[in-house]
């Protein structure tokens, strides 16, 4: 149910995955001890025969069928739901065999897995809300979560990986003020923060107290998103426009203190996937975006609103630096500043005109497009 990646990084550590994925983005096994695409439709599973669930349920094939089977129910809507949808049957061989059947060949399937494929049970979903009392195979077992505070995991000493996990207990706690974090790094309270104020990178990732991990393989991308099912961003040349009227290497530097990389598409330059081509390369190119608003039918510039995100400093001034761009073409930028909740709900019922969001987990190409780009995605329905 979740599509926010904090979250992710919390459950992640509860649940297993029939596959995960290694530091260099490569398939690794997990609950699955190895795979073998018997034709480009047929995918077998063999399953670690070790594995416990923290309610003391013994892992088997069935959890495999029931967790995909339950992704694809439309009554558990299900915002990953899209990145299954070419399974036709899940067939239980044996406690320690699953194998998938497909509707037709489907590329991104492994890293789909990799990504989003957290392996349920059906006892611990049916017997308590798996919402608050989640339950896994992974190597952390749920103890609290207090509201605004903290949430809590312990060792699980049944975990099927030898020698893992390293720790005993991690506590993630919510620090809503940037500030605080780093508050809280520098007095030894946490020992790690994945947010931190954008304008004290370049100084806390060369302070010899803190250690600085980042990767060009993985990340999350931000991005403009226009709503193409009404006016005006319904006509391409709008949108063209915009593209040609704004200077990312500006919003990079201001909005984003000069972190991560310009984006050109949906993967970072460390993926395979990235191929570096940017059809927007030459811009900006003011005149040509002119030319299209023209031809769009708004030869005198229009009015837009923008629904903005305070709680995402990068994300609101990335749209106080477009609106300052998209002057220069005759395009008024109004910004609206609403509630990371209220935002979301207006984002996923498409009751906004443009907005800047992330995507919590782009490996493969595809786990953007289904999920963000496509007709009837989550993010667009």
């Amino acid at each position: 149910m979740s599509s926010v990646y904090t979250g992710a990084q919390v459950y992640d550590g509860i649940f297993s995955k029939l596959v995960d994925l290694g530091p260099d983005g490569s398939v690794v096994p997990r609950l699955a001890t190895k795979w073998t695409a018997q034709d480009d439709k047929t995918w077998v599973f063999d399953l670690a025969d070790n594995a416990y669930f923290h309610n003391g349920e013994k892992f088997s094939a069935a959890d495999v069928k029931y967790t995909f089977e339950r992704i694809l129910d439309p009554k558990t809507a299900s915002a990953y739901a899209p990145l299954y949808t070419p399974i036709d049957s899940i067939e239980v061989v044996s406690p320690t065999q699953v194998i998938f059947h497909l509707k037709s060949s489907f590329g991104p399937f492994l890293t789909n897995l990799a990504n989003n494929g957290e392996i349920v049970n059906q006892k611990a979903i049916e017997s308590k809300d798996p919402a608050r009392n989640p339950v896994g195979t992974g190597p952390f077992q749920f103890v609290e979560w207090v509201q605004g505070d903290h949430i809590t995991l312990k060792k699980w000493d049944k975990y099927f990986r030898s020698g893992r996990p390293y720790f005993d207990e991690v506590d993630f706690r919510f620090l809503l003020v940037d500030q605080s974090r780093v508050d809280a790094l520098s007095a030894g309270e946490i020992n790690w923060a994945d947010a931190v104020p954008l304008q004290q990178l370049p100084t806390l990732s060369k302070d010899p107290r803190f250690t600085y991990k980042t990767s060009p393989v993985a990340g999350i991308p931000d991005f403009l998103a226009m709503n193409v099912a009404k006016a005006p961003f319904n006509k391409k040349e709008v949108r063209q426009a915009i593209a040609w009227a704004i200077d990312r290497k500006v919003i990079k530097d201001i909005a984003y203190f000069g972190s991560g990389e310009v984006g050109v598409q949906e993967v970072p330059s460390g993926s395979p996937w990235y191929d570096g081509v940017d059809p927007f390369a030459a811009g900006p190119n003011l005149d040509k975006a002119k030319q299209l608003l023209a031809a769009a039918g708004y030869p005198n510039g229009l009015t837009i609103h923008y629904l903005g995100l305070p709680q995402y400093p990068e994300l609101l001034k990335t749209g106080e630096i477009v609106a300052e761009a998209l002057k220069k073409i005759g395009i008024t930028m109004q910004i609206e500043q609403v509630d990371v909740s209220v935002w979301f709900d207006r984002y996923s019922k498409g009751d906004y005109e443009i907005t800047s969001a992330y995507q919590e987990r782009t490996i493969d190409p595809d786990n953007f497009y289904s999920l963000v780009a496509r007709t009837g995605a989550p993010s667009t329905r």
